[in-house]
């Protein structure tokens, strides 16, 4: 099991999700991590992803964003992935939509190792272009789990 989906797993994984918006887009997603018991109360994590969205855009380019937040709504650390049905506006670095979303959901009483292992690990996957182009043209929530998979032996190989 790849670092990555020490965090994620098939309930976290949405293909079209239907988002008018960014913040509409980040709502659901904390919807389905309340239902899924990540988190104990979505609004209150919304408002805190919110947050730290205002204070620098988490659109990283290429259409993909990584919003996150520390809550004390967090019951344990997790990712969820989501392929959006239309591109979204995200005041991203390069000005391009997002259709692409990784939403980390980590405790305020982390003291940030876990949400760093959880950035870096993704964050070192999407510098490939290969695991970016595999995760783009995904279609199913097995085929996400699959190309996490792929990408983790890669690095284990190496």
């Amino acid at each position: 099991m790849s670092e990555t989906q020490d965090f994620i797993n098939e309930k976290n994984i949405i293909i079209g999700l239907d988002a008018t918006d960014k913040e509409d887009a980040i709502f659901k997603m904390s919807q389905v991590l309340e239902k899924n018991g990540d988190i104990c109360d979505a609004k209150k994590f919304y408002q805190d992803v919110l947050y730290r969205e205002s204070l620098t855009t988490t659109g990283i380019g290429n259409n993909i964003a990584i919003p996150h937040g520390k809550s004390d709504t967090v019951m344990q650390p997790s990712l969820i992935f989501a392929k959006s049905k239309r591109p979204l506006q995200w005041n991203s670095l390069d000005g391009q939509p997002v259709e692409i979303i990784f939403l980390m959901a980590v405790g305020t009483a982390d003291s940030g190792k876990e949400h760093l292992r959880m950035l870096a690990h993704l964050s070192g996957n999407l510098m490939n272009d290969d695991f970016v182009k595999q995760i783009k043209d995904a279609n199913k929530t097995q085929d996400i789990l699959d190309v996490f998979d792929e990408f983790k032996e890669d690095e284990d190989n190496e």
